[in-house]
């Protein structure tokens, strides 16, 4: 009985511990992380925002590598040469979706602004997987290219007119 006593009174005296602590402190770290990582990222400039929805490891693997490449070729000015993803006011959204398909297979597709740009069936292996997202970066990149150079063509003096018929 003397044991047994002894032990709810170590049991409680480890919970008045628990009840001790500053909870406030510890919400507050992540809330601090979270606003230097949303510094840095208006530092660096990107543009837009990526959306994940995929369903599978193997897709999350696929959006994990797309993401990587992305936010780099957006920092890498001298991949676009004159035209950088960076320039201008529009900011591109971009939803990588999965659909399962047969077997271990799946149907990656990438929407741009509601608009699908890129669709392909995904193999499980790490080869195919990266060689897809190379694929799939350089046709956002070739896209938000090819879009900001239109925009930038119909803002000229000969297209843009007085409003008067």
């Amino acid at each position: 009985m003397k044991h047994c006593l002894a032990f709810v009174l170590l049991v409680a005296a480890a919970n008045v511990g628990a009840w001790g602590q500053n909870w406030e402190t510890e919400v507050a770290e992540p809330d601090s992380v979270l606003l230097e990582q949303e510094a840095s990222f208006e530092e660096g400039g990107a543009s837009g925002l990526v959306f994940d929805n995929t369903r599978t490891k193997q897709g999350r693997d696929f959006y994990d590598f797309f993401y990587q490449q992305w936010s780099q070729a957006q920092q890498d000015s001298t991949m676009f040469g004159a035209s950088s993803l960076l320039v201008g006011d529009e900011d591109f959204t971009i939803l990588i979706e999965e659909t399962p398909s047969n077997g271990s297979n799946t149907i990656m597709s990438i929407m741009v602004n509601d608009q699908l740009l890129w669709q392909q069936f995904m193999q499980p292996r790490l080869d195919a997987v990266l060689y897809l997202v190379e694929n799939a970066v350089e046709t956002i990149k070739q896209y938000v290219i090819n879009y900001k150079d239109i925009q930038s063509q119909l803002g000229t003096a000969d297209q843009v007119g007085t409003g008067i018929y």
